[in-house]
């Protein structure tokens, strides 16, 4: 921490009843409800104070012997892009650049090395850390005054030598059980969903049943992959991926509804073929300049991560055909062991890294 950053943790409610508009109500340990009765206000740990893992803690040695039980033919699938320059950016991010480096003779010997810049822990395929997204409470628009999760705020966190706290290096490799939505397929009548469109809990619980599931069949530790059909429009760019034209940022998406429903369940992350995983443009918000309340509840109130721009077409079309060849089988085919560890990039906000799925 920066000499005169005060650590706020534990005392909030003390600095923001002096500035922020609710901090009476705070102070008094009344949630600050936004729409719908909607209390954007991260909760403690219930891993401690000082927990900033998140729900990777849920990585238990039982969970990864609960997965390896799902691995049956060995096949691997890479569930995500190539990162290479010119590839799809997020609007403004600077993208990927790579610069060989000099060729060195050793003797008989040539050795090869490269340079690379860019917003590396949040393009392409990318995993969210808890410090991505934090939560300014209203009557202020100081980032020191933000609340990030485990109640940890915007003076704890933020630097001038970047992120104290909460970054990708806290995260816990996650080796666990996944569960696929081929919401696409079931849900949308095999069609790509169109952009603005959200996944709704009906839609979820419609593609359970398709899939010989239901809503037990997802538990504590799991990861939760959608698959939207938005992957197919990797190949336009930017403009066709990110964003359309005259709308801006587009894609479809679960919204709140869903997110609450998946952070009941325990998952330790959730991820999608979208650049996003929530609904975009955004839906009105949950709660006064909530924009991107998926974002909000997952990382900031429930330490859930989310794994973007992810490659699941071909993992779907072989679950999707399993079934079909086994349609009165007593398993379903829509589980499988996966595993993924970020970069311990100290400070970071994301990762760069490619999951995998293995049957």
């Amino acid at each position: 921490m920066k000499p005169g950053a005060m650590p706020l943790r534990g005392a909030i409610v003390v600095t923001m009843a002096v500035s922020l508009v609710g901090g009476a109500a705070l102070a008094r340990g009344v949630p600050m409800l936004g729409v719908g009765g909607y209390d954007p206000v991260p909760g403690p740990s219930p891993w401690g104070p000082d927990d900033e893992a998140g729900a990777s803690n849920t990585q238990t040695p039982d969970k990864v012997l609960e997965a390896k039980r799902l691995i049956k033919e060995g096949k691997v699938y890479r569930l995500g892009h190539v990162y290479e320059p010119g590839m799809p950016t997020f609007p403004g991010n600077q993208g990927l650049s790579l610069e060989a480096g000099p060729t060195s003779v050793i003797q008989q010997q040539v050795t090869n090395s490269e340079v690379m810049h860019g917003e590396f822990g949040q393009m392409g395929t990318e995993f969210d850390a808890l410090s991505h997204f934090g939560y300014i409470p209203p009557g202020s628009t100081d980032p020191a005054d933000a609340l990030f999760y485990n109640q940890f705020t915007g003076a704890e966190v933020l630097t001038e030598d970047g992120l104290a706290h909460l970054g990708v290096e806290h995260v816990k490799p996650i080796v666990t059980r996944g569960v696929l939505l081929d919401v696409k397929r079931y849900a949308n009548g095999g069609q790509t969903l169109a952009f603005g469109q959200e996944i709704t809990l009906a839609m979820v619980k419609k593609t359970l049943r398709a899939q010989k599931m239901d809503e037990r069949d997802i538990g504590v530790g799991d990861v939760v992959l959608i698959f939207t059909g938005w992957e197919e429009n990797w190949e336009l760019g930017t403009e066709g991926y990110y964003t359309q034209p005259g709308v801006g940022l587009a894609q479809p998406g679960i919204g709140i509804e869903v997110a609450k429903w998946l952070s009941s369940k325990g998952i330790a992350c959730v991820g999608s073929d979208n650049f996003g995983i929530e609904v975009t443009p955004p839906k009105p918000p949950v709660a006064p300049g909530v924009v991107f309340p998926v974002h909000h509840h997952l990382l900031v109130k429930s330490g859930i991560f989310m794994h973007e721009v992810m490659v699941l077409s071909e993992l779907a079309a072989d679950l999707a055909a399993e079934l079909q060849q086994h349609p009165h089988g007593h398993k379903s085919p829509y589980e499988f062991f996966y595993v993924y560890s970020p970069l311990p990039l100290r400070g970071a906000s994301g990762s760069p890294g490619i999951p995998l799925a293995i049957r």
